[in-house]
């Protein structure tokens, strides 16, 4: 199948980084220096407010930097959080917290990695804080068996809209998009956008969620490792 694809285009979180890892131990210390306990229940209350504003800005209803406080001042609001913080400051703790959890998912590395040696090109495209997203590729080790990142916050637009997905294709040297895939976990930024403009995709479905609005999804699977049989490698 390899033979196929040449270029294959990864999702990052929750794809090929353990994105909920990571957010969990950068919240954790984030909420204790504040003095407030980081239980599983305040944990999945952030999960969700963040989940949510994500949503939005994939739609273009937020912006990224009103997401990247008002996530937090809404979870304040909710646990009944009432001392002066300063939020701002409370993000850009988060970010560079998160920027150091480069965890990888299993099977990752060494699926990148044989891509590579199977001749195929491997790259990033996320709509994350440009900054924390490289900082976790290049701890991760992942930066070694990928050519390019590509991060909405410095294209201008975001996944899942058409300009994302095309300032991708204009700076790779495939330019047959059948010969593109593109691999992630999200249905309304991976596959939405890439179904949008034509693209091949393998959506990373751990949840067996349902394809509400019956995409043409060329594969669904439920393990990252199931690629390696896909693709032949």
């Amino acid at each position: 199948m390899v033979r196929k694809y040449s270029t294959v285009l990864f999702d990052a979180d929750n794809t090929l980084l353990d994105f909920d890892m990571a957010e969990k131990c950068a919240l954790t210390r984030v909420l204790e220096g504040l003095g407030i306990e980081a239980t599983p229940q305040t944990v999945a209350l952030y999960s969700s407010i963040n989940l949510s504003y994500w949503r939005a800005f994939e739609l273009g209803e937020v912006t990224k930097d009103y997401l990247r406080t008002t996530r937090f001042r809404d979870l304040f609001e909710k646990i009944g959080f009432e001392k002066s913080v300063d939020v701002t400051a409370v993000a850009d703790s988060y970010l560079a917290l998160l920027g150091e959890g480069a965890f990888l998912l299993d099977g990752a590395y060494e699926l990148c990695k044989r891509l590579k040696a199977a001749g195929c090109s491997v790259h990033i495209i996320t709509n994350g804080v440009a900054a924390t997203q490289k900082s976790r590729l290049r701890k991760s080790g992942l930066e070694k068996v990928i050519d390019k990142v590509f991060v909405s916050e410095e294209i201008g637009a975001q996944k899942p809209l058409p300009a994302f997905f095309e300032y991708v294709f204009e700076n790779i040297d495939e330019k047959d998009k059948a010969k593109l895939v593109v691999v992630g976990d999200s249905y309304s930024s991976d596959i939405k956008g890439a179904c949008g403009v034509g693209l091949d995709c393998i959506w990373l479905n751990r949840e067996k969620a349902k394809n509400t609005l019956s995409l043409p999804i060329t594969r669904e699977i439920e393990r990252l490792g199931e690629l390696f049989e896909f693709f032949g490698v």
